[in-house]
């Protein structure tokens, strides 16, 4: 019997649906993404609450979550939650190397704790699609401390408009650091393509079932579709013998996962499952329990305001995040 699929335990109740969830998600986004109104927001009960949930407040507090996970048979992914390289005053080089400094003070206290962690990297903070020459030199260091550390990096999905960008310099990087891990969005028309050339240079591959809302030009809009692509996406990973990380917590495309590893005779530690701090802990620990690699997301930091945002405009995720918003 499938782990995620135990007739013993509850559903959880699919509070979006009750609310009419879309109407719901709009309205959360807008009022996130509403400046004038963010501290009063931000301050507010419900957000404090999903806050303490979702989020930690800073590098103790994540290795502190970390260690706990290591005793439920799951690893973490550190995530510092740092603004945008074009949001910050002052010169780009500066915010660029603030922004290495706090992900290698992330890789250096996993392995001082002695903890088999990642560390999730944000385009973004690096300057990818803005400067290649800078954003080549800050992953290229970070990258030697993350191996000097024994850690993993994973780079996280960019914009579409800057995907090419950061492929050509995953492929770059990755000629010295084999281990880096590149983000693939597949609901994106153009992902699996992306899959297929992340294949061809040998590159670890993070496959998201979700995504932020985007244009239908870019991306499917409709839930079965997106399930297509996803499928799509990770029978080429599988067939090209990629090192596979699947980011989802449906049970379905989990299920289906399993099935795929076993046919190409991976068996069930063939790929690493990635899901959420603060969501679905029963699935991730049946999911453990079970045999499978799990690591968890474990973002902190300072800018976990536009975390929290983005999470609303992920469906799946933003189910959680209502629960919490709502008392439930």
């Amino acid at each position: 019997m499938s782990p995620r699929r135990l007739p013993s335990l509850p559903a959880v109740p699919d509070v979006g649906q009750r609310l009419g969830f879309d109407a719901w998600r709009a309205g959360a986004v807008s009022a996130l993404a509403d400046e004038s109104r963010r501290d009063r927001v931000a301050a507010s009960r419900p957000l404090r609450a999903a806050r303490e949930r979702f989020v930690d407040r800073d590098l103790e507090e994540a290795l502190t979550t970390a260690g706990r996970l290591t005793r439920t048979r799951r690893s973490a992914a550190l995530h510092p939650l740092l603004p945008p390289v074009e949001e910050v005053p002052g010169p780009a080089q500066d915010t660029v190397a603030r922004a290495v400094r706090r992900y290698a003070e992330a890789a250096r206290a996993l392995a001082d704790a002695g903890i088999d962690g990642e560390v999730y990297v944000g385009p973004e903070q690096l300057g990818v699609g803005q400067d290649p020459a800078l954003a080549a030199g800050a992953l290229a260091e970070l990258a030697d401390v993350a191996e000097g550390s024994g850690v993993t990096l994973t780079l996280r999905t960019p914009e579409v408009g800057a995907t090419d960008a950061l492929l050509d310099l995953a492929a770059t990087v990755r000629e010295q650091h084999p281990a880096l891990t590149v983000s693939v969005v597949a609901r994106r028309h153009r992902s699996e393509a992306d899959c297929a050339r992340l294949v061809q240079i040998g590159a670890r591959v993070r496959l998201v079932r979700g995504g932020p809302r985007e244009q239908r030009s870019v991306s499917w809009a409709d839930r079965h579709e997106a399930d297509l692509a996803f499928v799509r996406g990770l029978a080429i990973l599988l067939a090209g013998d990629a090192d596979v990380v699947v980011a989802t917590h449906d049970p379905t495309l989990l299920d289906l996962t399993d099935a795929l590893c076993e046919q190409s005779g991976r068996g069930p530690r063939g790929v690493e499952y990635q899901m959420y701090l603060g969501a679905q802990r029963d699935l991730q620990v049946r999911t453990a329990d079970a045999g499978h690699r799990v690591r968890v997301l474990v973002p902190y930091g300072e800018d976990w305001f536009a975390y929290l945002r983005d999470l609303v405009e992920r469906p799946a995720t933003a189910r959680r995040l209502a629960e919490v918003l709502l008392g439930d």
